[in-house]
């Protein structure tokens, strides 16, 4: 259940949004079907991971209901550079998800809700710790939530 009148908000902004679905152009199909969060700094004290969590929840069964059957797949990040919670669905048939980078899929939104909440709205403490060298890049690896919606 979300607790948080903001995420209620985004939630009834985004429940009956049309899913377009796009067997041929996976680029199309994820543009189209992606919506972006973000509070204010006045929002984000009201905002919890857990709130978080339950949104990804609601948003799912939401699209389960708009999908009626496609095998599609629901997946849920968070774009460190735009400060945003975003989401969005593309058919299972592409066999993988539009990003062109290493991923590492999780089926626990929670380490996403974690990430965007306190990692970057309530800038505590949470992002990867640089190497104790300095010089050493650490490879990008975005972890994404990914969840079939048949």
């Amino acid at each position: 259940m979300i607790h948080s009148t903001v995420v209620s908000n985004w939630f009834a902004m985004a429940k009956d949004d049309a899913v377009e679905i796009d067997p041929d152009d996976i680029n199309h199909e994820a543009r189209t079907n992606m919506w972006r969060f973000s509070p204010t700094d006045e929002e984000t004290p009201q905002i919890h991971a857990a709130d978080i969590v339950a949104f990804i929840g609601e948003v799912i069964a939401a699209r389960r209901s708009a999908v009626k059957g496609e095998d599609m797949l629901f997946y849920c990040w968070h774009d460190a550079q735009c400060r945003q919670l975003r989401f969005s669905l593309v058919s299972r048939s592409h066999g993988r998800l539009p990003f062109r980078c290493a991923l590492r899929e999780t089926r626990d939104p929670a380490l996403i809700a974690e990430r965007v909440v306190n990692g970057d709205w309530r800038n505590e403490d949470f992002m990867q710790a640089p190497s104790e060298d300095g010089d050493e890049q650490v490879p990008f690896v975005l972890p994404v939530f990914v969840v079939a919606v048949p």
